[in-house]
């Protein structure tokens, strides 16, 4: 199983079955979805398996483009999934979902902050894009402490979606 990374209270590893069940847990509380297009449908344990085995056959390896499980350390429980979707050229969307007891304690920012840092040391990531539904408040002020920069709103996936990005020139520059 490949370690992504780690924070200081996290870890980012590669998925094993023994998940489904951890991540079934948050992916089918509707309150997750509350600003997604999952939102009238939370994830059942049929999809939460086929989403565990496409991430297990993809067997990423490099930070450009992939998915993890996120880990407590303290705890050494599952509490959510972050990474890397493809977007544009060389420029993917950062993403994250974290169960709810999990909110409000800064592990979206601690995850937000090291994706954008390894991604853009160890790849040719040349930006990364963030997207939040205008009114998920949260997820925007997220985007905002892990470094990005609002660019404006645009429909996206039929839906009003707030954009946000940072450049490796700006990071790394």
């Amino acid at each position: 199983m490949q370690l992504y990374f780690e924070t200081e209270r996290l870890l980012v590893r590669q998925y094993t079955m023994n998940d489904t069940d951890a991540l079934f847990q948050i992916m089918s509380d509707s309150r997750v979805h509350i600003y997604t297009k999952d939102k009238d449908h939370p994830w059942d344990e049929r999809r939460t398996e086929e989403y565990v085995n496409f991430m297990i056959d993809r067997d990423f390896k490099t930070l450009d483009c992939f998915h993890g499980a996120v880990i407590e350390k303290e705890s050494n429980r599952l509490i959510g999934l972050c990474g890397l979707n493809p977007y544009q050229t060389d420029e993917p969307e950062i993403e994250f979902k974290l169960g709810v007891p999990y909110w409000g304690k800064g592990y979206a920012t601690e995850l937000g902050r090291q994706i954008i840092e390894k991604a853009f040391a160890e790849t040719d990531v040349k930006g990364i894009y963030g997207m939040a539904q205008p009114e998920n408040l949260a997820s925007r002020k997220v985007l905002e402490k892990v470094g990005m920069k609002y660019i404006g709103n645009q429909i996206f996936r039929d839906h009003a979606t707030a954009f946000y990005y940072i450049s490796n020139l700006l990071v790394n520059g």
